[in-house]
């Protein structure tokens, strides 16, 4: 007997797999991910470079649309809620000269390094 899967199937099943292998990256004090995730271990960190070892907005930012899908297809909506806590976090924080700095600290949810030109 030969079984037949659709490869539609096999690849969601595959993104939740890896959605719920990426989840212990918003273990943080404020929600706000890890750039760097040992899948393993679930152990996350930043980048040594980025600003007091802060996450970057652009990283964290892409996950927003990928995680709402996700959720979307799993049923589950554990991956929208962690997506939607960056929001929440995001707009209750000052915009320095009304625009989002690059760096925002996991641990603090403060802004990291804030460089505008005057």
């Amino acid at each position: 007997m030969i079984l037949i899967v659709q490869p539609r199937l096999i690849f969601r099943k595959k993104a939740v797999e890896l959605g719920v292998k990426l989840l212990p990256a918003f273990h943080t004090p404020s929600g706000i991910p890890w750039a760097l995730l040992n899948l393993k271990s679930g152990i996350g960190r930043n980048w040594p470079w980025a600003s007091g070892g802060s996450s970057i907005l652009a990283e964290f930012g892409t996950l927003h649309l990928e995680f709402l899908h996700l959720s979307h297809l799993s049923g589950n909506p554990v991956f929208a809620e962690k997506v939607m806590n960056i929001r929440t976090v995001l707009n209750n924080l000052e915009k320095p000269q009304g625009l989002y700095p690059n760096y925002l600290n996991p641990s603090s949810g403060q802004w990291g390094q804030c460089k505008s030109k005057d």
